[in-house]
């Protein structure tokens, strides 16, 4: 199992579930049901698998609409307009000296607040730069060490990656 869209760490399943893992069997069994294919309902994204193995765990799932989870949803979803991308356009042009040009694409919207982006932002220009590599890696070290924390899961199953 790999944090989709967080390349710099990985949690590996199978270094969670062997027998020097510091989980407990009841633990290993969830993540293992976890890990298998039949459990992940097919509209879900690594985010909501996160939150149901806290659940299992009768923890508190992590807010969707709170950092660290806002922030780190919206890597996922940058990830996925760059690997799906849809034809579009903006209208750069305007007699209107209010235009915001921003508002022309749900990725710069979703992305303002944690980029400081300027209302006349548009994507991928004033997005795909090394603030934004930057704020895309914080973003998913900070979702995993809230995770890690609010798991109660000693975080031995967490690899530094070997990029």
């Amino acid at each position: 199992m790999v944090v989709s869209g967080c390349s710099t760490k990985r949690i590996h399943l199978i270094n969670a579930v062997e027998p020097k893992s510091p989980l407990t069997e009841t633990e290993k069994a969830i993540i293992k049901a976890i890990g298998s294919e039949d459990l992940r309902p097919r509209w879900q994204h690594t985010f909501h698998i996160f939150n149901m193995m806290l659940r299992l765990l009768k923890k508190a799932p992590l807010v969707e609409t709170e950092q660290p989870y806002r922030s780190a949803d919206a890597v996922r979803y940058l990830r996925n307009e760059l690997v799906h991308p849809k034809p579009g356009s903006v209208v750069t042009f305007s007699e209107g000296p209010d235009e915001n040009l921003s508002d022309q694409q749900r990725i710069v919207r979703q992305l303002r607040q944690d980029l400081d982006l300027d209302r006349n932002a548009t994507f991928p220009r004033d997005i795909l730069n090394s603030k934004c590599a930057d704020w895309a890696v914080r973003s998913c070290e900070s979702f995993l060490r809230e995770f890690v924390k609010q798991s109660g899961v000693s975080p031995g199953f967490v690899t530094e990656n070997v990029f």
